[in-house]
């Protein structure tokens, strides 16, 4: 039996993990802490997976939550207007397949858990390079999957022409909150827009406490949302962060009127820098190991591709393996299967890459228009599920407009 060490037990290491279990082989997983220290920690991240993602899930029957979560129906776009009283452009499209949200904290804790009950082998330690030496040497394959920080930043070297940004681009606060008594919101993902200032985009959410919603603040860097340095108590954070609300996105305010955070461990300031890596890495013996997941791409989460990239990548290298047989799992075998999933993740990394600037005059002309032509609306929500279709729509002016003129 063929055997494989991933290292790190995140989205994209897990369902790598669970897969190849179920295909045969023999996994070991390498995690930081157990399922539950996962569980009781800090929210890991925002995340909304949209059908394609959802479906690789479902088939490996690791989607346990379909009676649980609240399948979000709708996007719900706004724009704020230039002078700060409200919204110039404001329009709602449903999905065709509904996407859901389901907390970090309690998928990967579940995933661990089931991954042991299968006959998995868990290593709980925080591997370092000398670490990745005596796995390489042991087994077949090594996967590092141990997200987006910098612990291996040196091994796998930043790809240069992939990449646009040096440093993050976004001020991030994500929040988990309880609305106030029985008040319940729309089902949707709602997305929001101020020119000069970032984001605010929420989403229900089924979290380690039950049905929540998770808020999320993106402040481009230096302008008014980049204020979280200092602010460390979660009620600090949720009065800094309604203010803002009220304040940039008032339209949006209401609806989180006297709710409250989720519980002490549910908030997460941060920043991230997209990047995107060379996935093979070789280690100081002249061994190699191959990057996937947060720590072969990092998109910005403006995007929302960050948890579907980890389940591509998984899948996607997933069948790479098995499809390579009993064939040597040596760097030229790396570097084609990680050309594999970038055939599907440069789609969505240009998606993300672009949403940080602000709109070029096709896309405003686009988004406006998606005012007054369902089509439109339903072809821009449906992108996040098929970034290829963004390079195919919207990145061209002259393409973009074209479409325009067909309506």
């Amino acid at each position: 039996m063929r055997s494989i060490a991933i290292v790190g037990a995140g989205q994209s290491g897990l369902l790598a993990a669970l897969g190849l279990q179920q295909a045969g082989y023999d996994v070991t997983v390498v995690s930081d802490r157990s399922a539950e220290a996962i569980r009781t920690g800090r929210v890991m991240s925002g995340q909304c997976l949209f059908e394609t993602a959802l479906s690789h899930e479902r088939k490996l029957g690791l989607h346990f939550w379909d009676d649980e979560v609240t399948p979000i129906s709708n996007l719900c776009f706004s724009i704020g207007d230039d002078d700060f009283r409200g919204r110039s452009v404001t329009w709602v499209s449903q999905f065709e397949d509904p996407p859901s949200s389901v907390d970090q904290r309690l998928k990967m804790s579940r995933w661990l858990d089931e991954f042991v009950s299968r006959g998995g082998e868990l290593h709980i330690r925080r591997a370092d390079t000398d670490d990745l030496e005596k796995y390489a040497a042991e087994y077949d394959l090594v996967l590092v999957a141990a997200g987006r920080g910098d612990q291996f930043s040196t091994l796998f070297k930043r790809d240069a022409e992939n990449s646009p940004y040096e440093e993050p681009q976004r001020a991030l606060a994500l929040i988990y909150v309880s609305t106030a008594g029985d008040s319940e919101l729309p089902p949707q993902v709602t997305f929001n827009i101020r020119h000069g200032v970032g984001e605010f985009y929420w989403m229900p959410t089924l979290s380690v406490h039950g049905p929540v919603y998770g808020l999320c603040l993106s402040g481009i860097p230096g302008g008014p949302l980049d204020i979280w340095q200092g602010i460390t108590g979660i009620d600090e954070q949720w009065a800094t962060f309604e203010s803002l609300v009220r304040k940039y996105f008032a339209w949006d305010a209401e609806p989180f009127a006297g709710a409250r955070p989720a519980g002490p461990m549910d908030s997460l300031i941060g920043r991230v820098t997209p990047v995107v890596r060379n996935a093979v890495g070789t280690l100081p013996s002249g061994r190699h190991v191959l990057a996937m997941g947060d720590t072969a791409i990092t998109n910005d989460p403006i995007g929302g591709q960050g948890a579907n990239n980890a389940i591509h990548c998984a899948v996607s290298y997933l069948d790479s393996i098995v499809d390579h047989g009993n064939g040597k799992f040596d760097a030229e075998f790396m570097a084609r299967c990680y050309a594999r999933y970038w055939d599907h993740a440069r789609h969505a990394t240009r998606l993300c890459n672009d949403l940080l600037l602000p709109p070029k005059d096709h896309v405003l002309e686009t988004l406006t228009a998606a005012q007054f032509h369902p089509q439109v609306a339903n072809r821009f929500a449906a992108m996040f599920d098929n970034p290829s279709d963004y390079g195919e729509w919207l990145v061209e002016p002259d393409t973009a407009r074209r479409y325009l003129q067909t309506l």
